[in-house]
């Protein structure tokens, strides 16, 4: 018997002392960039090449204070002749660069176009100062709140206002919709990420493991098989999970591998609990019984990334919601075909123009 209680005493020991460890590593050590080599770096650029949009002379680079007081970094283009203003909200690891052609379509169709970099991710405040690249939520209402400041700030009182967010911006922005007081006349989310896709694992072991992580102090712990960027060797031109298109799949890596401030990667235990908490909130319809706004989704039918099923779950919540699905698309539709994705932001422009409520006095 006091053999077995010695060896469980030495078991919590050890368990004990692992934790105190990574406690110490996660508040005291410093964050390392990945170097690039020469060749690296001119081979991303080569394979970015003309991917990204060229950002508009007109377009105007903007930082906007939080009531919070922190920094977010956030983009205008305005329209003297505009029908309304389109706040563009990207996904996760997304940056302003990354939305550019759509915001230049929505542009062009009549609308004042602002776009947003929440907190954690493009040139924003990043919520771990000693480990930024890491996927951090520190809370998602938050996050709608400041995503709720902004599009108030930007809004024209004369003219109607409309979200196009994508992916976990479109979660934010859902989350926005259903809390905060914003004045939006309609809503386009691509690929929403309204539950994450768990995969081979029970979602409800994931929403557990996450809670306790992050009670006993590791939620800024990496998840098992995340990494800071790139997270494994970097090759352009190469099809992936998210995007099965070579000649796009690694637009953001290279994006990345030229600016090494917009990199965002791997997700931390207090981002999974905090995403799977919020989840359930917008899958309960009295939650979001005040999204009374026209909203139209669209989804991929090969998303590993999202669960698409329950994004149509949330839609049948709605008041009055819409989806339309795209089996054969991968969750980076924004990037896989771009074909395809100038219809989704034509669509999008319609469902806006469909819902014109304010008219300019």
């Amino acid at each position: 018997m006091k053999i077995i209680k010695r060896a469980c005493f030495a078991l919590l020991m050890i368990v004990v002392g692992a934790w105190l460890i990574a406690l110490i590593h996660l508040n005291f050590s410093q964050h390392e960039y990945a170097e690039i080599t020469s060749e690296q770096l001119a081979d991303a650029k080569d394979y970015l090449g003309s991917q990204i949009t060229k950002t508009p002379v007109e377009f105007r680079w903007q930082d906007f204070r939080t009531k919070a007081g922190v920094i977010l970094r956030t983009g205008l283009l305005e329209n003297t002749q505009a029908k309304g203003t389109v706040v563009v909200v990207p996904g996760f690891t997304g940056s302003i660069e990354m939305i550019m052609r759509e915001i230049t379509q929505i542009h062009a169709a009549g609308f004042r176009v602002a776009a947003i970099e929440y907190r954690g991710q493009g040139l924003s405040h990043r919520p771990l100062s000693n480990h930024p690249e890491k996927g951090y939520v520190e809370d998602y209402a938050l996050l709608a709140n400041e995503i709720g400041q902004y599009a108030n700030s930007v809004r024209d009182p004369d003219l109607p206002l409309y979200f196009f967010s994508i992916s976990k911006g479109a979660h934010i922005t859902m989350r926005m919709a259903a809390e905060e007081q914003v004045d939006v006349d309609a809503y386009a989310l691509v690929v929403p990420m309204i539950q994450i896709n768990s995969g081979d694992i029970a979602y409800d072991t994931l929403e557990i493991v996450a809670s306790w992580v992050t009670k006993i102090g590791l939620g800024s712990l990496y998840t098992p098989g995340a990494s800071a960027w790139p997270g494994e060797e970097l090759v352009f031109g190469k099809a992936g999970p998210c995007n099965s298109n070579p000649a796009t799949a690694q637009a953001q890596s290279a994006l990345f591998a030229i600016n090494e401030n917009l990199r965002t990667r791997g997700v931390t235990f207090k981002w999974l609990h905090e995403t799977t908490k919020s989840s359930k909130k917008l899958l309960m319809p009295e939650f979001v019984s005040n999204i009374t706004q026209p909203v139209k989704i669209y989804t991929a039918g090969i998303d590993a990334l999202v669960n698409t099923e329950k994004a149509q779950q949330f839609c049948d919540s709605l008041d009055s919601c819409e989806v339309e699905h795209f089996s054969d698309a991968r969750h980076c539709i924004t990037r896989e075909n771009y074909e395809l994705y100038d219809t989704i932001v034509q669509d999008a422009i319609e469902h806006f123009e469909h819902n014109l409520i304010r008219v300019k006095s």
